[in-house]
């Protein structure tokens, strides 16, 4: 039997930003790959075939702008594609996880690459870069019934979006069908800062942007220096862990910050 991580490691690795995901064989993917993919999740237009899947007309479901979006789950283990369905089903977000290979033939037409001159100016020394001829390109996609769907351009290039087809049983061989290991409860939030350091809360997204825009600058002396403080915008979850509540930023004056503890009241 594979042991499913901990709650402990679970915390650890979402306040750190880093993204697990344990196989059922007992092997875990490449950390820095996995979680360089997830960092790289954008909103994706759902097709027709999807947003029907609510039972709903498709025009009443418009299509989603292509956005970043962060997801604050850090640890995944492998489940069946049946289990994949049912869970989606019942409301649970999952992951799609897939590799493509590829590889430049041999009678393709070299591509651009510096010379030796060239090389001694970037470089420091005339040894030529070798051409990469072949690698592996790490595509997810996150699928949410409540949130909204994404993956990243990997993703987009290699493998389908289309729900239905996912989840029918028709995918590609290769895909790995992930469910959240430890969920702590969550809220997202959309705050801008202004100059004067007042802070504005704001329900979602589009309208935290439209209020960074009608916010204006300050002028400020430092030292005879005359400087202006512009308004931040920030967009953060804050996570309820055993260890008490945290916030994340992902946009934001601590977005390059690991999780930090919030102080209420």
């Amino acid at each position: 039997m594979t042991i499913p991580f901990s709650e402990q490691q679970s915390e650890h690795w979402l306040l750190e930003r880093t993204y697990h995901a344990q196989l059922r064989d007992g092997r875990e993917l490449s950390v820095p790959d996995f979680t360089r993919a997830m960092k790289q999740l954008t909103d994706v237009d759902a097709p027709l075939s999807s947003q029907s899947w609510k039972s709903k007309p498709p025009e009443w479901l418009p299509a989603k702008k292509s956005t970043n979006v962060s997801i604050p789950i850090s640890t995944w283990m492998e489940i069946s594609p049946e289990e994949a369905c049912t869970n989606y089903q019942e409301g649970s977000p999952i992951l799609l996880y897939g590799e493509h290979r590829w590889e430049h033939l041999k009678e393709a037409s070299e591509t651009w690459r510096p010379n030796r001159n060239v090389c001694t100016i970037i470089y420091g020394n005339a040894k030529e870069v070798p051409e990469v001829v072949s690698g592996v390109e790490y595509a997810v996609c996150y699928l949410d019934p409540k949130r909204g769907h994404a993956a990243n351009a990997s993703w987009r290039a290699w493998f389908s979006s289309d729900v239905a087809t996912l989840l029918n049983g028709s995918t590609h061989r290769n895909i790995l069908f992930l469910s959240p290991c430890m969920q702590f409860p969550s809220t997202t939030h959309y705050t801008v800062i202004a100059a004067d350091g007042q802070v504005h809360e704001y329900s979602d997204r589009a309208k935290a942007i439209q209020g960074y825009a009608l916010l204006a600058s300050q002028e400020a002396h430092d030292q005879s220096h005359l400087h202006s403080i512009f308004p931040q915008f920030c967009y953060y979850h804050e996570i309820i862990c055993p260890d008490g509540v945290y916030r994340i930023e992902f946009f934001g004056p601590r977005m390059n910050e690991q999780g930090y503890k919030v102080h209420k009241g």
